[in-house]
């Protein structure tokens, strides 16, 4: 599809809206459609397949013309706060002249804000511009980011309005690596229950094989766990292939390779790789029952990563650590990992972000379907 979005300013202007827009704007490109940002400063830095600078010394006129012609052959305007916030008058009033000359493009209104309840756009209110923000436009759709402005929108402007709230990308507010981010991605690390780390080379003192496990019997149980295991095979030890063997051979009849990654095997992994995984996981696990210090455990604490280990030294005795008995069994050290995950409000609230909140579930669950809604209007 053809779709413009339409806002006062882009980046690199900064502000909340602003960056609505820009991550909209990448995730309809990355659905494959083709995008068009219109707005009076700004834009530089987006990723819209063409830019329609405003002027803001246009009349409402001028910019009807204007904008008629290069909004001709776009199927959907997503007008963002310029038909509730009185920054641009002539702007708002041009584009509730368009659906009549373009009727054939869905308009609809992004309501993050509303100045028309708002008693500190009291004075904007008055007079002929603020006429223009106190009714519903005939032939525009509404759309509220969260439920309270759609309430002000239904009760104010007596008119129906859906939710679509905005989101976050994980890959780039964490600046991960293309790499580390296309894996999250296609491995399916941002929809688990839990991403489970553990920053250790491939040795058979680091027991490897109780988390994979774990992350076995907890899936059995109904809770979704990725285990990554960010080191390789240790070059200052020979003989390692034995063991690497037996874990590989343990994730194919476990059936877990989808939920084991030994990290190695995709990339060369470097202290930029291994800073990424720590921001990926929700939290660290170190299973090695002999361990000279135990650094993850700090570098864990940098990232604010709970750590879970067994109760030895000097793994317990370092700040952070969260442990369990040494000799638990695997059924039992499952059932105690899961209760400690839902004890963990942080790690509840962010997987619950990066599930429902993350821009490509936003865009499956309520952008893909708004586009595909046959063509309506409201009445004013």
């Amino acid at each position: 599809m053809k779709i413009a979005l339409v806002h006062f300013t882009a980046p690199p202007v900064h502000g909340g809206v602003e960056r609505v827009v820009d991550e909209q704007i990448r995730t309809f490109r990355a659905a494959g459609h083709n995008v068009t940002l219109a707005c009076f400063e700004g834009g530089t830095e987006s990723k819209a397949d063409s830019h329609i600078p405003l002027d803001r010394n246009a009349s409402r006129t001028e910019l009807t013309t204007y904008l008629c012609s290069a909004l001709s052959g776009v199927d959907c305007v997503l007008m963002h706060n310029v038909g509730t916030m009185p920054f641009a008058p002539e702007l708002t009033a041009a584009l509730q002249q368009l659906p009549t000359l373009l009727p054939e493009t869905r308009w609809i209104c992004w309501v993050h804000d509303l100045a028309a309840t708002n008693p500190d756009y009291a004075a904007a209110m008055e007079g002929e511009n603020g006429e223009l923000f106190k009714k519903a436009c005939s032939g525009w759709e509404y759309v509220a980011v969260s439920a309270y402005p759609q309430r002000q929108v239904e009760e104010f402007l007596h008119v129906a309005c859906d939710v679509i709230p905005n989101g976050v990308d994980p890959a780039r507010t964490l600046e991960l690596s293309p790499e580390v981010a296309s894996l999250a991605e296609s491995r399916g690390w941002w929809d688990a229950d839990l991403v489970l780390m553990n920053p250790a080379r491939l040795l058979p003192r680091k027991t490897v094989e109780i988390g994979i496990q774990v992350a076995r019997a907890a899936d059995s149980m109904g809770f979704r766990m990725q285990y990554i295991v960010t080191g390789a095979s240790d070059m200052h030890n020979g003989g390692q292939g034995v063991y690497i063997k037996h874990l590989n051979q343990l994730r194919e009849t476990l059936g877990v390779k989808h939920m084991v990654h030994f990290l190695s095997e995709s990339m060369e992994v470097g202290s930029q790789q291994l800073c990424d995984i720590y921001k990926v996981a929700d939290a660290v696990f170190l299973p090695g029952s002999r361990e000279g210090f135990g650094l993850p455990v700090l570098e864990a604490g940098v990232f604010g990563k709970p750590v879970f280990c067994p109760d030895v030294q000097p793994l317990s005795c370092l700040p952070g650590a969260i442990t369990y008995p040494a000799d638990m069994t695997v059924p039992d050290l499952s059932r105690w990992f899961i209760s400690q995950i839902k004890a963990q409000q942080t790690i509840i609230a962010r997987r619950k972000i990066l599930r429902e909140y993350r821009w490509q579930s936003i865009y499956q669950n309520h952008l893909a379907p708004l586009l595909s809604r046959a063509h309506a209007t409201n009445p004013s």
